[in-house]
């Protein structure tokens, strides 16, 4: 089998990214405990070695920003007139958000922070030095909002993912992944005061990658449930959503890199982009099976078209 090549240079790539982290904590070790001195610090130096190496791999025309998601209510070709309606909304403050910049303008721009238009949204990632259980809920709600933000009509929303260098979930890599998925449900099944029935999750709005890459992959499957249901009227389908886990082996270091990458190229070359075909770019162990796996979670396959106020 073919392929070896490539998964030993990314693992070459990611093992370059760490170091460099490691490189800065040495340089700027904290006082007590893992890290460096400032955590501040040590967070945006994370996401910005994440920045440069994502960049490296991504066609021209796409760059890695920092900001927010403004959706304002006028009209647009892939959204209909009833956005006029709607009232201008924007998203927190995102670590990361992967643009299409040669095909949509951008509202603001200072560097690479930038106010832009959903339309042009591939990715959006968070980044943590260290994730940890009483920060994902937040984390979360953000990413599900920014999706919901960039909903639009037959087109696949971006790619969202969560990344730590490390984490303070658990010992064992199945209680973390279990902690994380069960942080996932109860973001997306909150009763409203208004109904007594619990949301619809959108497949979409759900984080399509949660890593911490020197460890640890979760990857969001697409599944069937056993009885599909089709509602002829809004052509949605009941299916279903997993997320399973693999425990990094040796040489396996290039496993969050490739799924991070592949999750804003299969945006990029998603159909109604006009960007062509998705080139073989990636390679995964062969035969290789996932460490963990949640229970299904039932979703709606289609794009949302719905704004959270």
């Amino acid at each position: 089998m073919g392929g070896e090549r490539i998964e030993r240079y990314w693992s070459y790539e990611m093992k370059s990214l760490l170091e460099r982290y490691r490189q800065f904590e040495t340089l700027i070790p904290a006082a007590h405990g893992r890290g460096a001195a400032h955590r501040g610090e040590d967070g945006r130096y994370v996401e910005s070695i994440l920045k440069e190496t994502l960049k490296k791999f991504l066609p021209t025309g796409v760059e890695i920003l920092s900001g927010f998601i403004l959706r304002a209510g006028v009209e647009s070709s892939m959204s209909g007139k009833a956005r006029k309606r709607d009232e201008d909304k924007h998203s927190s403050q995102l670590d990361l958000i992967a643009y299409d910049v040669h095909n949509y303008p951008v509202y603001q721009r200072f560097g690479d922070t930038a106010v832009v238009l959903p339309e042009g949204v591939l990715g959006v990632i968070s980044v943590k030095k260290t994730l940890r259980a009483d920060e994902l809920s937040g984390e979360i709600g953000a990413l599900k909002k920014a999706s919901q933000l960039c909903s639009l009509l037959e087109r696949k929303g971006p790619f969202l993912a969560l990344v730590g260098m490390d984490d303070d979930l658990g010992k064992e890599s199945e209680e973390c992944a279990k902690k994380i998925v069960k942080i996932i449900r109860n973001v997306f099944t909150q009763n409203t005061e208004e109904q007594a029935c619990y949301e619809p999750v959108s497949y979409e709005e759900l984080p399509g990658f949660i890593g911490n890459l020197s460890k640890w992959t979760i990857h969001r499957r697409h599944g069937y449930e056993p009885e599909t249901e089709k509602k002829s009227d809004n052509k949605k389908c009941r299916e279903s959503a997993e997320y399973q886990m693999y425990i990094h082996k040796e040489e396996e270091s290039h496993l969050g890199l490739q799924f991070l990458l592949k999750g804003i190229l299969d945006v990029y070359y998603s159909d109604g982009r006009n960007h062509g075909k998705q080139p073989g770019f990636f390679s995964f162990p062969s035969g290789r099976s996932f460490d963990w796996k949640s229970d299904k979670i039932p979703c709606d396959m289609c794009p949302a078209q719905r704004i959270s106020s």
